[in-house]
C-alpha cells in the first residue's frame, strides 16, 4: 500500500569507548525511536551482540567478511523488508577492514527494491593527511561512485549514509552521481554531528560529517540530529542522524 514510509538511522557507535556508560543510552534510544533501517559504523562483535538484543525485530547482515562485525553493519526490520542481496566494496582505504557495506531490500507488496549503503571514510587527522595535506577521502568517494554506478539498478531507490569525515566534498562528489543530501532536499541546514562534547575531549572540531544522501522515486519527509541523552550519557561521540522517507509511486 502506498505511500509506504520508513525511517533510517545512521550512527557512528565509537567502537567500545565508554561502552559500559553508553550502552543503556543506545538501548533506550533504539527503543524510543525504533528506526526501520539502521546503518552503523565502528561496530564490534561485543556491541553487535547487544544491538541484537536491543532490536529483536530486526535482522542484520551475517557475513564472514571481518568488516561486517569489526567496522559497519546494517539492520533492517524484517517485518517490513525482505533482503535479496548484500555485499561490500573495497575503497582502497588505509583502514584494512573498512568497506562500503550495502544491502538490497525488497519492499513488501510490490516489486520495488531499495539499495542501502553505509560507509566510514578516513578521518581528517590521520597521520598521512596531517603530514601532507592530501585527503584519502577524495579517492575513496571516486571508488564509491564507480561502484554505485554498477550496483544501483536503473530507477532503483538508493540511500548512502555514514560518517563521511568531511562536511563538503563527499556530498559534492556524490552529487555527480545523482545523490542529494536529505537536509538540502528539505530546505534545511543540518546541525553539527561531531563532537558530542559531553562524551569526548575532541572539542576542537565542529562539523556536520554524518550524512544521509539519496536518489530515486521517493522523498524525505523529515531529517533531524537528535541530541539524545539517557542516564547522563549520549549514545556516542557523534550525534545520530535520522530521516523519514515516503515511497509514493506504485
Amino acid at each position: 500500500m502506498y505511500p509506504f514510509r520508513f525511517s533510517l538511522l545512521t550512527a557512528n557507535l565509537w567502537n567500545t569507548e565508554l561502552w559500559d556508560i553508553r550502552s543503556p543510552a543506545v538501548g533506550k534510544f533504539l527503543d524510543m525511536y525504533r528506526p526501520d533501517i539502521c546503518c552503523f559504523q565502528e561496530v564490534r562483535d561485543s556491541t553487535l551482540r547487544e544491538l541484537d538484543g536491543f532490536m529483536p525485530h530486526h535482522k542484520r547482515i551475517e557475513d564472514t567478511l571481518p568488516g561486517w562485525h569489526r567496522e559497519g553493519n546494517i539492520y533492517y526490520d524484517s517485518s517490513l523488508f525482505e533482503k535479496i542481496g548484500h555485499g561490500a566494496v573495497d575503497l582502497e582505504m588505509p583502514e584494512v577492514d573498512r568497506r562500503m557495506f550495502w544491502v538490497r531490500l525488497r519492499i513488501p507488496g510490490c516489486d520495488r527494491t531499495l539499495f542501502i549503503a553505509t560507509v566510514h571514510l578516513t578521518h581528517q587527522e590521520n597521520a598521512d593527511e596531517c603530514a601532507t595535506g592530501c585527503s584519502y577521502r577524495h579517492h575513496e568517494v571516486i571508488r564509491m561512485g564507480q561502484a554505485l554506478q554498477e550496483l544501483v539498478h536503473d530507477g532503483e531507490m538508493a540511500i548512502l549514509c555514514g560518517d563521511f569525515n568531511d562536511p563538503v566534498h563527499p556530498v559534492r562528489q556524490l552529487g555527480q552521481q545523482g545523490f542529494q543530501d536529505v537536509f538540502g532536499l528539505l530546505g534545511t541546514v543540518q546541525e553539527s554531528t561531531f563532537p558530542c562534547a559531553t562524551m569526548t575531549e575532541e572539542i576542537h572540531m565542529n562539523e556536520s560529517i554524518d550524512k544521509i544522501v539519496c536518489k530515486g522515486e521517493f522523498r524525505p519527509l523529515l531529517a533531524c540530529v537528535p541530541h539524545f541523552y539517557y542516564q547522563r550519557a549520549a549514545i556516542s561521540d557523534h550525534w545520530p542522524v535520522i530521516a523519514v522517507f515516503s515511497v509514493e509511486t506504485s
